[in-house]
């Protein structure tokens, strides 16, 4: 099995027929349909069905079609990022919890395509705890989370991008209350507790010997401000300026803590790794 072949596939289906795609590639019909034979004869099944004159891709021939294009993509992308002269080409795999995804990281991937036109960036999304895992299993080339509640290893690095406080998310037909008050007088929706961010807000609570008619846990900060807007109870959150300034018109927010309490956001990266020069120009767009 070759790339010529497998390209042949993909070049026939593009072009409707195999005279137009050797017409494409620079062959005769009949040296399209020898490799395509060829082709089936390694894989021991028919990729063509005849109808009347014309030759119709079948089932196994959509699966082929289909692999054979992630091949040849792959194929591609072999020099992408490696090297001195590949490191702004190819994929930036970050991961981002959702204040991040929310806030400020679309503006600054906007602006690093900019300035690099060529890389392609995938964003995943998910809790500080599981995303650094992805970081030091090698599956992401950093993350934007939670500040780790523990001591950072040496083989890894971070860097703080904001200080976000933490509010009481009420809906916005709420009366006046502190935050405590409003633990006390309305059901709270809880985030998952595994989050770094839900043992800090479990301490402040335990601290302040407050024990709030929790109703309702739930895994996604989205689903749980749609549960605030519908009446269903209160949440607690540590959000940014700038969500914090959108979220204001939506919902009634009250600082939570006595004092208030924050956490930090910042990237979380292996301090060697592949991709550490673009990483470094992500953080850049941040600081400026």
């Amino acid at each position: 099995m070759t790339l010529k072949a497998l390209k042949t596939l993909v070049t026939i289906v593009q072009q409707g027929s195999f005279a137009a795609a050797g017409d494409q590639l620079g062959l005769t019909q009949a040296a399209v349909s020898i490799q395509i034979k060829g082709l089936e004869e390694e894989l021991g099944v028919r990729l063509f069905d005849r109808i009347g004159r014309n030759q119709v891709l079948n089932r196994d021939g959509r699966i082929v079609l289909e692999r054979a294009q992630d091949i040849l993509e792959r194929y591609d992308q072999l020099g992408d990022g490696l090297g001195d002269a590949g490191q702004f080409k190819g994929e930036l795999l970050l991961g981002a919890v959702f204040s991040m995804q929310t806030g400020a990281l679309g503006p600054v991937l906007a602006k690093l395509r900019d300035r690099y036109p060529q890389l392609k960036i995938k964003v995943m999304r998910g809790m500080s705890i599981d995303l650094a895992k992805r970081v030091e299993n090698g599956e992401l080339d950093a993350v934007l989370i939670t500040q780790p509640q523990r001591s950072i290893e040496s083989d890894y690095h971070w860097t703080t991008l904001e200080h976000e406080p933490f509010y009481v998310v009420a809906h916005q037909d709420t009366p006046p209350q502190t935050d405590e008050e409003l633990l006390q007088n309305y059901p709270l929706i809880r985030l998952d507790p595994r989050a770094w961010a839900g043992s800090m807000i479990e301490h402040e609570l335990r601290r302040r010997q407050i024990v709030p008619n929790e109703m309702m846990e739930l895994d996604s900060l989205q689903a749980a401000l749609m549960m605030v807007e519908q009446q269903l109870g209160i949440t607690i959150m540590a959000f940014g300026q700038q969500r914090v300034a959108q979220l204001e018109k939506e919902f009634y927010l009250v600082p939570f803590g006595d004092p208030v309490i924050y956490r930090n956001i910042g990237l979380y990266q292996r301090k060697e790794h592949s991709r550490k020069r673009l990483v470094q120009a992500l953080l850049e767009q941040f600081q400026a």
